[in-house]
């Protein structure tokens, strides 16, 4: 019963940073979380194409579009930013970041759950993508509070997965209340395993 229940909130968003070595291999980092997530959209950008006949449809095909995932938090902490978006460390100061070309592009592998009214979850595993820096905003201090939030894309293309025998994108998992289950799967999946470890993880590329 539960895979019909309501999705009604969303939990901790999950990373890691990839590095690709000489040899075609994925270097996996540190899985590291991101709490306070307020909004979610995953988009897949599936297209059907149609193909007529005497008037009528012949045949439909799927064509794969691009896949997006669009993420609001609370407060995305600089050390996340750092990581995610490629800023550039000030020489001497610790506290002074850049955004500059020469920072290059940082691939990220990402799982985030949604919750379940019964207490189940629906996990996501977004195997290898790219953030792009948000749009800052502000505004002047009124009488009442006015909370603001931080939001970022991101773009992910295929890689291999364990698990599966071709290249996805994307993979989901159910779990049950009370189970890790789904989280296992996923991360076993996506980050090549379900916790840190003391060393790296490198994983082929097919």
């Amino acid at each position: 019963m539960g895979r019909y229940n309501a999705a009604t909130g969303l939990g901790k968003m999950y990373y890691a940073v990839l590095t690709e070595q000489p040899d075609g291999s994925v270097q996996i980092g540190n899985i590291k979380d991101v709490d306070y997530v307020q909004e979610m959209e995953l988009e897949f950008g599936e297209e059907l194409e149609r193909a007529y006949g005497s008037n009528k449809v012949a045949e439909i095909a799927k064509s794969a579009g691009e896949t997006t995932l669009s993420l609001t938090f609370h407060k995305l902490p600089i050390d996340v930013q750092k990581d995610l978006l490629g800023l550039i460390e000030h020489d001497t100061n610790a506290n002074v970041y850049g955004f500059g070309s020469s920072s290059g592009i940082t691939y990220t592998a990402v799982a985030i759950p949604r919750t379940m009214e019964d207490g189940s979850m629906e996990w996501f595993g977004l195997s290898k993508g790219v953030f792009t820096r948000p749009n800052k905003e502000g505004q002047t201090k009124e009488d009442g509070v006015e909370f603001g939030s931080d939001e970022i894309e991101g773009q992910f293309m295929e890689r291999a997965v364990g698990g599966f025998d071709e290249e996805l994108a994307v993979i989901m998992a159910y779990e049950p209340k009370g189970s890790t289950e789904g989280k296992d799967a996923v991360f076993q999946s996506i980050f090549g395993k379900t916790e840190n470890t003391t060393e790296t993880e490198t994983v082929p590329e097919a």
